[in-house]
């Protein structure tokens, strides 16, 4: 795979009064396939980065316990000297630190964190985005064109400190990626995204729990994305997909990919590229688009049980494009990520990576609409979520 020239929106972009209440976040998802197996297993690789410069020299987890009771004050509280409605048993922090978050997506999903202080990251050069860590047991990369890292947490570990939000498990990998088709960036007051690759290119190997998988090119079905800014958005949808083929001819489309992504103040971006025809939606221009959007639950005929469903629908002056994407209660899974606010304020999304659905363009003519994509969409990235405040 050729070298990539380094994207000014890939980079690190926490600065002036974000490096204290900010957030930058790179998202990497693969399929990789089980050489034990063969089975189709999806994968993510994150790096998080949260306020750095509160704290550099020491990461800080918002969701660890700090009692706020000196030893005075629990002496008399004990004594009866001191009410202990006066003496606040816990304080909040503000969480400060770099986290590696790498997972699988699938029944009963798996996520491993491991966090670092920001002092430790290096970023920068021709083709580094961020590097963590100090030795092999721990050291966690990505660039341009390649992402390597290891990540292990034991069972004990997981249950004895819930602050760390994840599972016992391992994973490590070494992969090689190439952005095959870009989307444009959204910015606003407070958050900005931006998709280097919503179709990439991916080899390589994983493994997981001892499992080996490996990364191909073809069937990688790849994706990344970047978002930065002060806080994330109150509620989160998304889809997105490389594995499209034609429902008119049957046919792969091995150039084609689509992303939907929101919400920003009610609104979501939808992009598409069917073999080099684009379809842009952005948010920028809401006001001159006519939108809907669900997320619901329905009857699974399949099995009996519960499945999600999103639809879209999107147009302007030229075309519509309508989605409709689902995914089996069963296989989603949650992922939180904390706010830069702090007070236990978290991102919270549950998602999955083997959804399917359809997706259909249509041009308008005059009063009337020709149907000009008609897609089977699989390997269907789908997520929503939104702000909570969760006790742990």
């Amino acid at each position: 795979m050729a070298i990539q020239k380094i994207n000014r929106n890939e980079r690190y972009m926490l600065k002036g009064h974000l490096r204290k209440e900010g957030f930058d976040h790179w998202r990497l998802v693969t399929t990789g396939i089980s050489q034990q197996t063969g089975e189709e297993r999806v994968f993510f690789i994150e790096f998080y980065v949260l306020n750095p410069s509160v704290s550099p020299d020491e990461y800080i987890l918002g969701f660890k316990s700090r009692s706020e009771i000196s030893a005075e004050d629990l002496h008399a509280a004990l004594a009866g000297t001191l009410s202990a409605m006066n003496v606040e048993a816990e304080k909040y922090v503000v969480p400060s630190y770099v986290m590696v978050k790498c997972g699988i997506f699938r029944q009963n999903g798996k996520q491993m964190n491991s966090f670092f202080p920001a002092n430790d990251m290096k970023l920068g050069g021709s083709e580094l985005l961020i590097k963590v860590g100090t030795d092999e047991s721990n050291c966690c990369s990505l660039t341009t064109s390649s992402t390597y890292g290891s990540i292990s947490v034991s069972d004990r570990e997981a249950a004895e400190r819930p602050e760390l939000l994840c599972q016992g498990g391992s994973m490590s990998w070494n992969l090689r990626y190439e952005n095959e088709i870009t989307f444009p960036d959204f910015k606003n007051s407070s958050l900005c995204w931006a998709v280097p690759g919503a179709k990439v290119s991916l080899e390589g190997k994983i493994t997981f729990d001892g499992e080996e998988f490996t990364v191909t090119p073809k069937k990688s079905f790849g994706y990344f994305e970047v978002y930065w800014g002060k806080t994330h958005q109150e509620q989160y949808y998304h889809l997105s997909s490389s594995k499209l083929s034609s429902l008119n001819t049957g046919k792969q489309l091995e150039n084609s990919c689509f992303v939907v992504k929101g919400t920003y103040n009610d609104v979501v971006a939808v992009f598409v590229n069917i073999e080099g025809r684009k379809y842009c939606f952005s948010v920028d221009k809401a006001k001159k688009l006519d939108l809907t959007y669900e997320f619901t639950e329905i009857p699974d005929e399949d099995d009996g049980d519960t499945k999600f469903h999103w639809s879209v629908s999107i147009s302007d002056n030229k075309y519509v494009v309508d989605v409709d994407g689902f995914c089996s209660d069963k296989v989603m899974f949650l992922r939180d990520y904390e706010s830069p606010e702090g007070k236990r304020k978290v991102l919270r999304v549950a998602g999955a990576g083997t959804g399917s659905g359809e997706l259909k363009v249509f041009k308008k003519i005059k009063k009337t609409l020709e149907q000009i994509e008609y897609v089977r969409v699989e390997n269907l990235l789908c997520e929503y979520g939104g702000i909570e405040f969760p006790e742990i």
